[in-house]
């Protein structure tokens, strides 16, 4: 069992074994995923625990984002798991401006996005200023995991409680930051996070998500083109969710 991003590294040893006849040769100095399991369990989570403590102080995590809705759902009603898509893609202006506005910003694409959706979910909850999201990240938080095959994929809280007179501008510089701290203690398990609030039983934040898929296809700006896609299901499990929000660069 591995993650979306060990397809890559497993097609590439494949590749390898079918072309050659030979696995790829591991020396004794090379990390595995085993040798990360067991760091892991080694590795003092003191900083990561008050990190995720302090973030989550009097969140509201049971309390669901007061999104609209065309119908009424009972809390026993069953789910079956399925859901609907929708996209649409912005033109080469409003790429362009979104991709310049990002490096003045001197962020990234992917914050820039998450700035844009905090900003949205405020809107559309008519003003709520604690939000809090899921975000599934990579979990390969040191550069040497790149290139392990493995399953490091980690689920965690995004909290941002925004201020109503704040700037674009700087909902991004406090989005940065979010985005950087958490990304730092992103090793810590969702189970664990949980565990440490009070109200974990009924984590809601996870039923709204974001991801960002970059898919680069061009190195001139000219060619590059964003979309965005709106997929809603139901959430059968603490790690998915029931509304996510994906926005991809190509």
């Amino acid at each position: 069992m591995f993650d979306f991003l060990s397809l890559d590294l497993f097609h590439q040893d494949l590749n390898q074994a079918y072309t050659t006849g030979r696995l790829p040769c591991e020396d004794d100095f090379s990390l595995r995923y085993i040798d990360y399991a067991i760091i892991e369990q080694q590795t003092p989570m003191t900083a990561a625990s008050s990190f995720w403590l302090d973030t989550l102080h009097d969140c509201k995590i049971d309390r669901p984002l007061s999104l609209p809705f065309d119908r009424h759902r009972v809390s026993d009603e069953h789910r079956t798991g399925r859901g609907i898509s929708a996209s649409f893609s912005f033109d080469k202006d409003l790429s362009r401006a979104f991709i310049t506005n990002t490096s003045m910003s001197k962020t990234t694409l992917e914050n820039m996005a998450l700035a844009s959706y905090y900003a949205f979910l405020f809107k559309l909850t008519n003003g709520e200023r604690d939000l809090c999201i899921g975000m599934n990240t990579h979990g390969r938080y040191k550069p040497e995991l790149m290139s392990v095959i493995g399953m490091f994929v980690n689920a965690i809280p995004l909290r941002c409680q925004l201020d109503p007179n704040w700037s674009f501008a700087r909902l991004v510089e406090e989005v940065h930051q979010i985005a950087t701290d958490s990304s730092n203690y992103s090793y810590f398990p969702l189970q664990r996070i949980l565990a440490q609030h009070p109200l974990a039983s009924k984590p809601a934040f996870l039923d709204t998500s974001f991801q960002f898929d970059s898919n680069p296809i061009e190195k001139n700006c000219d060619q590059i083109m964003l979309s965005l896609v709106a997929s809603l299901f139901e959430r059968t499990s603490p790690k998915q969710s029931i509304f996510k929000e994906f926005l991809s660069g190509q």
